[in-house]
């Protein structure tokens, strides 16, 4: 287990535990917008091409080579190499069958994941978290999960930014929720190119916010990262037939839902794909009754 946090990130800790409990809008922790990649230790030159020629073995089909793959990673990892730590502590947390395979063990996916925060890696903090929320290997405990969780956000994590949006979202009383702090963390984290976390964004403005054309432009957004649930929105939102689910309001537009269908098939065929200059290409139209922004109608959303 790392060795214990200052007294500074404890003490931010206690305000953020205070917080989940539900205290006064006085305590909240102060709000920083941090960026991820503003934090993330460099990554060595030679690490790096191990790290990649280790990813590309992952992708093969069928039987892989998983000594290889370790030992690439191992490699990388003498380097400080925090994203071959990563995907090995992956590796390690479900274990993968093979001739050989990759044996299952808590204790090298813990001491990878020791080694992240050691280097100051959001991510690893973020590990962490789960870790301890879950229990796995450490003992279960919310308040080391609250610590390293919000000490993740603080170093731009975007999953721990999108976890703490919604413990002020949806996770306290009613009467003790913020959408508006929530909303803070979230765009923070909707700014970054994370798919999962600007997904949740999206989830956000449709649900908490009702702000549909917000929602979608988010959804695009994680569709031109290649996310693949960004645009089975978009393709849902303008179809016409049959009968869509959920259109968020927005008018059936069959060469737009041609479009987005199109680019979903490509996506599910290489998930490697991404689409860079969707959003300039193709500038999702006005909603029906929220225009660009639900808050400022005549304005196209900006990060």
């Amino acid at each position: 287990m790392p060795k214990p946090l200052t007294k500074a990130i404890y003490f931010c800790a206690l305000i953020f535990s205070l917080l989940l409990s539900g205290a006064p809008a006085m305590a909240y922790p102060t709000f920083t917008c941090a960026y991820e990649k503003d934090h993330n230790p460099p990554l060595d030159a030679e690490a790096e091409r191990w790290f990649q020629q280790a990813r590309a073995l992952e992708k093969v089909r069928g039987v892989k080579d998983w000594k290889t793959i370790v030992g690439l990673y191992e490699k990388a990892i003498a380097k400080d190499h925090w994203k071959a730590m990563h995907n090995l502590a992956g590796l390690y947390r479900t274990g993968w069958p093979g001739q050989p395979g990759v044996e299952q063990d808590t204790s090298k996916m813990l001491d990878l994941y020791e080694r992240m925060v050691k280097l100051k890696v959001p991510l690893g903090y973020y590990n962490w978290a789960v870790v301890a929320e879950n229990g796995r290997g450490v003992l279960k405990s919310d308040r080391m999960a609250s610590s390293y969780m919000f000490q993740a956000a603080q170093l731009g994590s975007p999953l721990a930014q999108v976890q703490i949006g919604q413990y002020f979202a949806f996770a306290l009383p009613r009467d003790k929720q913020d959408d508006d702090m929530a909303e803070r963390y979230y765009r923070c984290a909707g700014a970054q190119d994370n798919p999962d976390a600007i997904e949740k964004t999206a989830s956000f403005y449709d649900t908490a916010r009702k702000n549909k054309p917000r929602a979608l432009f988010y959804y695009q957004r994680a569709a031109s990262l290649g996310s693949s649930t960004g645009f089975s929105y978009l393709s849902g939102v303008f179809e016409s037939e049959p009968e869509p689910i959920n259109n968020f309001g927005y008018q059936p537009d069959p060469k737009l839902h041609e479009l987005y269908a199109s680019l979903w098939e490509q996506i599910e065929a290489n998930p490697q794909l991404r689409f860079p200059n969707l959003m300039k290409d193709h500038p999702l139209p006005p909603h029906p009754k929220q225009g660009f922004d639900a808050e400022h109608p005549d304005q196209r959303p900006e990060l």
